[in-house]
């Protein structure tokens, strides 16, 4: 027993016995009448590495305009074509649903086009070679 007491005695003078201070608030608990948010990361608007080897052939070709697909944030489909729009560029599609958008713009164009508002990630659209069918 004495044993027990001074275990019990030791843990209290070390500070096991006291609350723990986070400095955060208490946490609460879940409920169903609080569905879990979701939150979406930013992430910067760019040009895949693929994307960019094409725009650079492109331009070394000397072709003045391209076809780009853009994925648009949550909800920013239309300002993003708008703005597009407004800058001249030719949007041959959107879809709001999903955050699509295609557009042709010229290539020196196409670096504002990565700094549009609402803009998450821009591809370089081009047909996928497929062989010939045909035996």
């Amino acid at each position: 027993m004495k044993r027990i007491a001074l275990v019990v005695m030791c843990l209290l003078a070390a500070g096991c016995g006291r609350p723990v201070e986070t400095g955060t608030a208490p946490v609460g608990i879940a409920t169903l009448s609080s569905p879990p948010r979701v939150v979406e990361a930013p992430v910067p608007a760019k040009l895949s590495p693929h994307g960019q080897d094409v725009l650079e052939r492109a331009r070394r070709s000397g072709v003045d305009t391209i076809s780009l697909v853009i994925s648009a944030e949550t909800g920013a489909t239309e300002r993003v074509v708008t703005a597009l729009r407004e800058r001249g560029a030719t949007v041959e599609a959107s879809d709001a649903s999903i955050g699509y958008v295609r557009v042709n713009v010229p290539i020196p164009d196409v670096k504002w086009v990565l700094a549009v508002d609402g803009v998450r990630q821009v591809d370089v659209d081009e047909p996928i070679g497929l062989p010939d069918p045909t035996p």
